[in-house]
């Protein structure tokens, strides 16, 4: 079920939609994080479904304080016709496949929608190339030929995206119903992963800066650490254990 705040329903038409895909090092779901804060996107409502397992606490970053944070969020970027979906619970399995279909029913009109996502690092079998690889349905290709042609990434081919969580099953049902839609995905280590989030909102915003203007000359903005990442790996060991 869908709730927003001050409105009846989400409206996507000529919006670019981003989605994470629940996958190795929350990769995905870090660099969304990076993208609603440097953004200083607006929280404008929220999706409860049984795929989620529901959660709640204080907001996650600095430019909206009195927010509260759930399972799914939606953020709104009105200026760059830009909305970001971002999770925070992993999915209960025997559901996701509801969830996918709500989604996509969710984000069908949208002008293109742009799924994040994560591998191991070991799984990566040509050394020397981009740590990127992507997939793309026919009609985003066909608006974004111009900017793909340039972008070093490996077009995956496979069957499987080994931790890469629900993206590729998300992204095969938008393209059965003809949604522009693109998945990329990044070759990366379980750890600290902040890195990698950076490293995927600078190489998204490389192909697609019309939307996402984090670099546009004298407008460009930083990238922001969002506040709940102070504590992303807990509190500081204590020295009274040594």
């Amino acid at each position: 079920m869908l709730q927003l705040k001050n409105r009846d329903c989400l409206d996507v038409k000529n919006c670019t939609v981003i989605i994470p895909s629940i996958c190795v090092g929350n990769a995905a779901q870090l660099a969304c994080d990076l993208l609603i804060a440097s953004k200083k996107m607006k929280r404008v409502g929220s999706l409860m479904h049984p795929a989620l397992i529901p959660v709640f606490g204080p907001s996650a970053y600095q430019h909206e304080p009195d927010e509260r944070v759930a399972a799914c969020e939606i953020y709104e970027c009105a200026n760059n016709k830009l909305i970001v979906i971002q999770f925070r619970t992993p999915l209960i399995s025997r559901h996701a496949q509801s969830l996918h279909n709500y989604l996509a029913e969710l984000v069908q009109q949208a002008q293109r929608v742009v799924i994040l996502g994560a591998s191991f690092g070991f799984e990566k079998r040509e050394i020397g190339t981009s740590p990127y690889e992507y997939c793309v349905s026919d009609a985003f290709r066909k608006s974004h030929e111009a900017q793909l042609a340039n972008v070093q990434w490996m077009e995956f081919k496979g069957e499987i995206i080994f931790g890469g969580g629900n993206g590729l099953q998300l992204f095969r049902l938008l393209q059965e119903k003809q949604v522009p839609v693109m998945l990329l995905f990044r070759y990366v280590l379980e750890g600290d992963n902040s890195t990698d989030a950076t490293l995927i909102v600078r190489e998204l915003n490389d192909l697609c800066s019309t939307f996402l203007q984090l670099e546009t000359g004298d407008n460009a903005i930083k990238l922001t650490v969002p506040v709940s990442w102070k504590l992303l790996f807990g509190n500081e060991v204590t020295a009274f254990i040594f």
